[in-house]
Parts: C-alpha cells; structure tokens; sequence
C-alpha cells in the first residue's frame, strides 16, 4: 500500500514539474497525434523560480534526484544535483550504463527486473538498492519510483521518476534492528539467568521465608543493573557508578572506600558484575565487615600490563574490621556462583582468602572480555573516596 501512494506521488510531482519547466526551455516539444517525444533538458543550476529554479533547490534540499529516460533517443537526463548525489564529476555525462555500473553487484538484477516488468497495465515501479558512490567509494541506499509511458504498441517511450537518498533512514532502521536484537538476546539471558538463581536459590534455602528473601534481594541486583544499563542506553556502565550502587543500601562515610581507574563495562560484564557484587555484599552484611561497627569494605581495581600479554583487569574486594573469619567447611551459593559466574562469562580467575582479619576475594579478569570502548575526553580514574 505504501508502494501506490509513493508511486502516485511520483507521478503528481513528475507531471507537475512538467507545467512548470515544458514551456519555458528550448528543446522538441510534443506535436498533435504524435506516440512519442524527445526528453527536454532540465532546469540549470541557477535557473530562476520561473523556470523550474526552484525545483531544483527542493530536490537538493531533500537529496533527491529528478530522472527521465526515453527509449527512443536511448539517452538519459537528471536533475542538477545528480553528480553530487551520486558522487560523479560535473563534466562526468551519466549515461545508463555508467549509472548501473555503480549499483552494488547484488542489487543490479532486482533493479533491472523492476525496470522491465513495468507494462501498460502497471506503468509504476519502486525499488531500494545500494549505489557505490565514484568519487570517495562511498556506499549510499537509494530509493527510486518511477512511472513508464507507452505507445500504443505497448513499446516504452519513457521512464521517467525520482531517486530519493535514503541512506540516514536505512542507518537508523539498522540501528533500531541491532538494538531490538540486543534486547531480544538480553531478554532470553535474562530469563535464563533467573530461572538458574530461582532453583540455586531454592536448593540452598532451609524455609519457604528464606528462599523469598534471597530471592528477592538477588533478583534486585539485577534489576539495579539493567536500571544502570537503561541509563547508558545499553552500552555498558562504569564499573565504580556500579559498586556504589551495589553497596549503598549498608555504606556510611566510614565503612566503604572505593579506589580504580575509569572502567567502562560492557553490557554483559555490567549483569555478572552485578550479580558478584551482590553476593559479596550480602556476604559481608550478614557475616563480615559490613555486619560490624568498626568493619570496612575496601574495593580497588587497576589494569595491569605486561609485555606480550594481554591488559587484565585486577579487582580486590577486602574486608577488614569485622568479626572473625573461619574458612568455609562447604561453599554457599554466593562463593560457588562467584566461583562459576567470572570464569563462565568473562573468562576470568577467581581467588578467596578467608583471613581471621577478613575475607578477602580477588578477581582477574581480562580487559577485552568486559570493557567498552571508553567515553572521549571522560577522565581516566575516579579518586579513591566513600562509597
């Protein structure tokens, strides 16, 4: 449906120019009783409003070219702004065989078959393709409508229509379907991800109470993450934005300190990050630093380099001040999914010390498996200050 009315709408625009540029310019004009005619040159850069001037100044302001092919003479006319649409030299002539040779090798058949398959009874045709621009290479989407004009033998005398720049509207139907892909794939983890917390959760919990509570509170680290990644369009979160956030509801001015460099986290890095900083948070709320009066948290990161090796992100989680620290006879769920989450999704080291001062937990993390390219000009390391 939305093909007829462009089609028409060529056609309105197309007859329309006519009566206002036919009369004016020199060129053969159409005789009584004759079945075909010349093309008529079209308006010059510069032409007055009078002359059709104007036209040309809207189809340049919209990038869109104004087109006419007879079969007769085999010979071609474009809008003035056809060399600097396509990318051609002013004193470049664009024939058809020039034209078609820029079209992208895989949409040059479906632009000839809607070309050909114009008749009497469907003068219209619309198509998109891809055109390789001459001068820089560069590759554009257009979209052309045209109408074809037949004698009555059925023969094509014309095919005249517009060619509209549409290259900006595919980049954004693009955009659109890679973010509607992200959320699709992020959806299904998400759902997956919850499904495997639900029954971990289940199998660690002594009552129906418990099970909820863990739950829930699990279950609210990762909505604090997508909140996050919300607010960053999906594009990943600093790392220190997400500790703070993981530890506000237990940190006063006292008991957290967080020290690193400016990390920005990649989407998926952001959700097991999220899910790691909620189990040790929980930890020390119930059993270590975060559980005392005098107990403190104390998160650093850095990237460290080596030659030859590739960059890795070391994050240190120290608890100090809180109550006496016995090793685990068996891992709970928080330590065991710790344990199995970094190597899993971002293809890290884990490593805990449960010291009689404090648990202490270190991760090492590859830098490519977690960051995002980082913001230019954003400052390189956030301060050591209170969570």
């Amino acid at each position: 449906m939305r093909h007829d009315w462009l089609s028409r709408l060529t056609v309105a625009v197309i007859e329309r120019m006519r009566s206002f540029i036919g009369g004016s310019l020199s060129g053969p004009t159409v005789q009584k009783g004759q079945d075909c005619f010349a093309a008529e040159p079209w308006p010059a850069p510069g032409a007055s409003a009078g002359d059709g001037g104007w036209w040309q100044a809207a189809l340049r302001a919209d990038r869109t070219i104004a087109f006419e092919w007879d079969a007769r003479l085999r010979s071609s006319q474009r809008s003035a702004n056809a060399h600097d649409v396509l990318g051609f030299s002013p004193a470049d002539t664009i024939t058809p065989a020039l034209f078609l040779a820029q079209v992208h090798g895989e949409d040059r058949a479906p632009l000839l078959r809607a070309l050909t398959q114009v008749s009497p009874d469907n003068t219209t045709y619309s198509v998109s393709f891809r055109f390789i621009r001459l001068d820089d290479g560069r590759q554009l989407w257009l979209r052309e409508t045209g109408r074809a004009e037949f004698d009555q033998s059925a023969r094509v005398l014309r095919v005249s229509g517009l060619t509209h720049d549409i290259s900006q509207r595919k980049r954004s139907e693009e955009h659109q379907a890679r973010l509607v892909g992200e959320l699709d794939h992020r959806l299904k983890n998400v759902l997956a991800r919850v499904a495997v917390v639900a029954q971990a959760t289940r199998e660690g919990s002594r009552s129906l109470d418990e099970f909820v509570r863990a739950f829930d509170g699990r279950l609210k680290s990762l909505t604090d993450a997508y909140t996050l990644l919300d607010g960053s369009k999906l594009q990943g979160v600093d790392l220190h934005d997400l500790i703070r956030h993981q530890l506000a509801p237990y940190a006063v001015a006292s008991n957290t300190s967080l020290d690193g460099p400016k990390m920005a986290l990649a989407a998926t890095a952001t959700e097991a990050f999220a899910m790691v900083l909620h189990e040790l948070v929980t930890n020390a709320a119930k059993y270590g630093a975060l559980s005392a009066p005098h107990g403190k948290v104390l998160v650093s990161w850095e990237i460290q380099r080596s030659a030859g090796a590739q960059p890795i992100l070391k994050v240190s989680w120290q608890e100090t001040g809180g109550p006496p620290v016995a090793h685990p006879l068996r891992s709970g769920y928080g330590i065991s999914l710790i344990r199995e989450l970094i190597p899993h999704e971002v293809g890290g080291k884990v490593d805990f010390k449960f010291a009689a001062e404090g648990m202490h937990c270190t991760l090492e993390i590859p830098v490519e498996q977690v960051a995002r390219t980082p913001t230019p000009g954003a400052p390189d390391h956030a301060p050591a200050q209170p969570g």
